[in-house]
């Protein structure tokens, strides 16, 4: 296997699944302008549980952490993502903005979508950033043993969501008004203790 080369820009791709389930399914979209590898694994797709601010994965097969001596730290580091909502749609004045990251890192293998590393989730509500207007601001620190295999593909993949809820009279339970799933990947995996930031802007 070779190492991602970060020059090259990631395909638009995003698959929307609508209606009472309120579910999404996405596989590789590019979200923003970056330098992102072009390939996601075979087989990696993924949905967007909004109700209960969850992103999966499927197709994704996480191999055991290696033991290693004591000496060989683990990569650590904070992957930091901003959410700018843009509210276009017409919602009623009670509904809720919401944010949901899954961060994939560490050692990929784009053929058959293992990888040696970590999957990490986040969500947060959304606060109003003026008129028309919501951000999420959600960080993520990590620690993942990684192979030393210089040969392996390495890379970071980010899927996330924004949501608006409407919640029911029980203050529990809520209706999806609207919701978007989107991916940024394959970025270059971060260096060992950094903090890595990255801002997406959706609309809603």
């Amino acid at each position: 296997m070779r190492i991602i080369p970060p020059s090259l820009l990631a395909a638009a791709l995003c698959t929307l699944w609508t209606g009472s389930v309120h579910a999404q399914t996405s596989t590789s979209t590019l979200a923003r302008v970056s330098t992102p590898s072009a390939r996601i694994p075979s087989g990696m797709s993924f949905t967007y549980d909004a109700q209960h601010s969850q992103i999966n994965a499927a197709g994704v097969q996480l191999l055991p952490a290696i033991v290693t001596a004591p000496t060989v730290k683990p990569t650590t580091g904070t992957i930091t993502v901003t959410i700018n909502i843009k509210i276009v749609s017409s919602f009623p004045k009670s509904t809720k903005f919401g944010c949901s990251l899954m961060a994939i890192g560490g050692m990929i293998d784009t053929n058959n979508g293992t990888v040696a590393g970590g999957i990490e989730t986040a969500s947060k509500a959304a606060t109003g950033s003026g008129s028309g207007y919501a951000t999420c601001t959600l960080t993520i620190p990590y620690s993942w043993s990684l192979p030393t295999d210089s040969s392996a593909d390495s890379g970071l993949i980010l899927a996330f969501g924004a949501s608006g809820l409407q919640m029911l009279a029980d203050n529990i339970h809520s209706n999806v008004l609207r919701s978007t799933l989107q991916l940024d990947g394959i970025e270059t995996l971060p260096a060992n203790s950094t903090t890595s930031k990255y801002t997406f802007d959706v609309e809603l």
